[in-house]
């Protein structure tokens, strides 16, 4: 059994690694988090990343750490999540579009990280696009999608899919669409949106399963930031730790397809 975790809506630390000369990118301290968490469990983890955010964008980001982010690739990389915070920004997109965001982050990635750190299997954000959307992220070298796809008993829909298509694969570690030749992986738990007492409870029912998807959002470590959450590394650590006490091995996607 494995699984994967992953974190969204990355952009604050690349602007705080490019802003300050560290000897380290794990001298930043939200780093610091995830590779406490790798070496104390041995997990892989990947951060989905914007574009930009006010007053920064991945071309400002120095390429002064690439050897260091290549030497951890191994368990630390990185991918396209949307060009920058906006809600469901590619639920109408042009393929133009979607096409031209996913290029332009891949292409930063590589510069300054690597061709090593860059992960082909991504979350989009609000995990909404169109079905020319997908192909555009197809075609961008995009081989499989994280949705939040619900339960049987409470489907929800991702990615333009309908609910004929992915309904069979509840049971299943992944939906393979033949149409868009691309890998779909469902949501288990958004760690922001529970309490740390209910993790376990609330992922205890995935147990058993042979893949689950847990994730957090990066802008929850941060105590300016209005919904800050000051146990954000404790609530991983309580997810991560269940779900391998559970037999569970940590992987990337592109490990299990």
């Amino acid at each position: 059994m494995h699984f994967r975790f992953s974190v969204d809506d990355n952009i604050w630390f690349l602007r705080d690694l490019a802003n300050y000369n560290y000897n380290s990118i794990f001298d930043n301290e939200y780093l610091a988090v995830y590779k406490r968490l790798h070496e104390k469990y041995k997990i892989k983890i990947q951060l989905n990343l914007f574009y930009e955010t006010e007053g920064f964008n991945l071309s400002q980001m120095t390429d002064r750490y690439k050897e260091e982010w290549i030497s951890n690739s191994d368990w630390l990389q990185l991918s396209f999540h949307s060009r920058k915070e906006s809600a469901n920004p590619y639920m109408n997109s042009s393929y133009e579009e979607v096409y031209k965001d996913c290029i332009t982050v891949h292409d930063e990635i590589v510069r300054f990280a690597g061709r090593q750190t860059l992960n082909m299997y991504t979350t989009i954000h609000c995990c909404k696009a169109t079905k020319d959307g997908v192909r555009a992220l197809y075609d961008a070298g995009i081989r499989g999608l994280v949705g939040i796809f619900g339960t049987i008993d409470n489907p929800r829909l991702s990615y333009s899919l309908s609910y004929d298509e992915y309904k069979n694969y509840y049971d299943k570690p992944y939906y393979y669409d033949s149409t868009s030749k691309m890998y779909f992986f469902n949501n288990n738990m958004v760690i922001n949106t529970v309490g740390i007492g209910e993790i376990e409870e609330k992922l205890a029912p995935s147990i058993g399963k042979d893949f689950g998807e847990i994730m957090i959002h990066e802008q929850y470590f941060y105590k300016d930031y209005i919904q800050y959450q000051p146990d954000f590394e404790k609530k991983l650590d309580v997810a991560v730790s269940y779900l391998i006490k559970q037999g569970y091995t940590s992987v990337f996607l592109d490990e299990i397809v």
